[in-house]
């Protein structure tokens, strides 16, 4: 059996940047109007490149006014959705089992504008052949 880690992004209002150990591994750049997406980003490579340590995984989510219709002191929605998970990989290559190994996040507030959304870090460890959220420390600014 063979393990696979993915991303799911199905939001990025304004921009979203994802770490894996200090290195940008995904940004959706400057998005408007909270696009649906479905954009996958393979992660274990990264994971397994210091399995013998913990990683981190770090995902920076921006609300700006990036858009034509701000007016100054107003407040700015921002969307941000992704899911980490496992994907359980057999012999054969078929996909027999997908877990979550953090909580799917889906949230959506109003804030002021130019500031840092979300900072949401994850340390992943792996433990008993498989890896874990160890720790992870979740912030948001949000006014609703």
């Amino acid at each position: 059996m063979k393990h696979e880690y993915w991303i799911n992004v199905t939001h990025a209002d304004n921009r979203l940047v994802i770490y894996l150990d200090g290195e940008i591994i995904w940004d959706s750049n400057i998005t408007h109007d909270d696009p649906e997406m479905n954009h996958f980003i393979n992660i274990t490579e990264g994971l397994e490149e210091h399995s013998g340590h913990t990683n981190e995984l770090i995902f920076e989510g921006f609300n700006d006014h990036y858009g034509e219709k701000h007016d100054d002191g107003d407040f700015n929605f921002w969307h941000f959705t992704y899911r980490v998970f496992r994907k359980d990989i057999n012999d054969a290559g078929e996909v027999v089992a997908e877990a979550d190994i953090l909580e799917p996040f889906n949230e959506r507030h109003l804030s002021n504008p130019n500031i840092t959304a979300i900072e949401n870090m994850y340390q992943i460890r792996l433990r008993d052949g498989k890896y874990r959220v160890v720790h992870n420390s979740m912030k948001k600014n949000f006014y609703k």
